[in-house]
């Protein structure tokens, strides 16, 4: 019986340390206007300006719209991936196709990118997605039921570019620099181009909701715009040896409609003729 009641002793303490470490995991999350979401994106560069991320990360574009009811739902698996793998994974919300248009008072987060990606990747509904613009069947649609599969077997794959970041922004001009260098850990034989955005976080305006309208709708990650192009920039024309790093350098006015305190760079490297996307990172500018 002694023996009993020591088992169950020791089991009942290994439960609860595990519920210590799901509180913990919790704590990383808060519950706003746009539901259960975490207290900000995750920054893939966390340690000294200009730290090589060489670990395989995961661009997960939201193609979402501000009258599409069924959205948010799809928004909540794109947070609850962020939560579940942090840095790893950088979202990117870009509002395309029919139901982001800004009719009836809804906010108008549409671009020219947006809607060149929405179109060259054959999208015609909302939602939809991209993980690191892979093709899934032939097409570059993922249906945000298979998000979660689909990053969590991105993530296993090898990495071959590593990315750092340099962002400098003067509050007083609104003046924004962006150095982002790549440095290939495998020998890259095909072309290859960088593609640097902007996006606003925790931006609160309406949005349907499968119960109504909400007017106060925190819309999360919202793409901006780039800094170098719909398609970016070309970063080779042969081959890139093993190590071999390439910097490029970019300098902005920030848009004075955009909340400096909730903006982020996030920039990716990708096949220029696939469109796969190679490594992403993310930093915010404050």
């Amino acid at each position: 019986m002694k023996k009993l009641l020591s088992i169950l002793a020791v089991s009942f303490l290994m439960m609860g340390m595990v519920a210590c470490d799901i509180i913990d995991e919790k704590d990383y999350i808060i519950n706003n206007g746009g539901g259960t979401t975490p207290s900000e994106p995750g920054d893939p560069n966390p340690g000294e300006t200009g730290e090589f991320i060489t670990a395989k990360c995961v661009l997960l574009e939201d193609y979402t719209g501000v009258r599409c009811n069924n959205c948010p739902a799809a928004g909540e698996i794109a947070l609850n991936l962020q939560a579940q793998y942090g840095h790893s994974v950088v979202v990117l919300g870009v509002h395309s196709g029919f139901l982001s248009m800004p009719i009836g008072g809804y906010p108008n987060f549409k671009t020219t990118e947006g809607d060149a990606w929405y179109n060259f990747f054959g999208f015609d509904s909302n939602p939809i997605g991209t993980v690191n613009r892979k093709l899934n069947g032939g097409v570059y649609a993922f249906p945000s039921t298979e998000w979660t599969d689909a990053v969590a077997s991105t993530l296993q794959e090898e990495s071959t570019v590593g990315m750092a970041s340099n962002v400098q922004y003067d509050a007083a001009t609104r003046n924004l620099t962006v150095d982002i260098t790549s440095k290939a850990l495998a020998e890259l034989s095909d072309i290859y181009s960088l593609t640097v955005c902007i996006m606003e976080d925790s931006i609160v305006g309406k949005q349907l909701l499968p119960t109504g309208d909400d007017e106060n709708y925190m819309h999360r990650h919202v793409f901006r715009k780039t800094l170098n192009g719909t398609w970016g920039e070309e970063l080779n024309t042969s081959a890139i040896a093993p190590e071999e790093q390439i910097k490029k350098s970019y300098s902005v006015t920030l848009d004075e409609a955009y909340n400096a305190d909730q903006c982020y760079i996030i920039a990716y490297v990708a096949n220029s003729d696939t469109k796969e996307v190679l490594q992403v990172i993310e930093k915010k500018i404050k």
